[in-house]
């Protein structure tokens, strides 16, 4: 992969905006990078070139200030709606992902549960992505360990109807994001420090093929959130780095936008 653009967020946005910027997840919209933070309830949206522009923002989703935030954002461009997930909360003495949805706007739509059974709060479903498929609206959920599962609604919240089949041995540690563009699809690994891109089928839950795993340069140790700009052109954003855990050059690229030219 070649690095083609990157900037910290903090410098791209208004006076006055968080300081801590822990991003977790980016769509592509209409010409901005709409950016969602695992610290914050808040979008921000930042202009296409990584320039600080007055059109740069941040839009906090009601109720602002309380926690949870966000681990990734899917993009619906039928109708404009984002969707926003929540990797897991308490329900029914268990955990459940929840994905609150808004309008282009990001006035609130709606709210529901991903009906799928999560065994602890810090090892939830860290990657969305929404697909239309059989007349239908899916969202997929990237669970931290390994599986892609496929949700349609329901009534009132997302119902468990199948799991994508990915390719054995991908050779990833973990899964931190996702993004679908067509039939290509792109999961990213925060451990390995890694890209992997394969086809998901048209007809099917799957992905065809093995596909290629691509690493990141050295220093890109908190890769979380990815989205496709072209055929072989991906943004990504950067978690804010562990300091009881990973070293120091870490921090060079922590809290930052990425953009990177896949070279076959």
């Amino acid at each position: 992969m070649r690095l083609i653009g990157e900037a910290r967020i903090r410098d791209l946005l208004p006076a006055g905006s968080p300081g801590r910027l822990e991003a977790s997840g980016v769509v592509f919209v209409d010409g901005r990078h709409l950016v969602i933070f695992d610290n914050l309830r808040a979008v921000a949206r930042i202009d296409a070139d990584l320039s600080r522009t007055a059109a740069n923002d941040v839009t906090w989703t009601p109720p602002a200030g309380e926690s949870p935030g966000y681990e990734d954002i899917a993009h619906d461009p039928s109708t404009g709606h984002l969707f926003l997930l929540i990797e897991s909360e308490r329900r029914d003495g268990g955990f459940q992902a929840r994905v609150e949805e808004y309008d282009a706007g990001l006035n609130p739509v709606a709210s529901g549960w991903l009906e799928y059974p999560i065994a602890r709060a810090n090892k939830g479903i860290e990657g969305l992505e929404l697909v239309r498929r059989d007349n239908g609206v899916h969202l997929l959920g990237l669970h931290e360990s390994g599986g892609l599962l496929v949700f349609r609604p329901g009534r009132r919240n997302w119902k468990h109807v199948a799991t994508v089949e990915l390719p054995g041995g991908l050779g990833l540690a973990d899964y931190s994001g996702i993004s679908i563009d067509g039939d290509r699809m792109a999961l990213i690994s925060q451990q390995s420090a890694a890209l992997w891109v394969g086809e998901l089928a048209p007809d099917k839950w799957a992905a065809t093929g093995l596909g290629r795993t691509y690493r990141f340069p050295h220093g890109y140790c908190t890769v979380e959130g990815v989205c496709w700009l072209g055929p072989s052109t991906v943004v990504v954003v950067s978690d804010r780095s562990k300091r009881d855990s990973q070293q120091a050059h870490c921090r060079d690229k922590e809290e930052s936008l990425h953009l990177f030219e896949i070279d076959d």
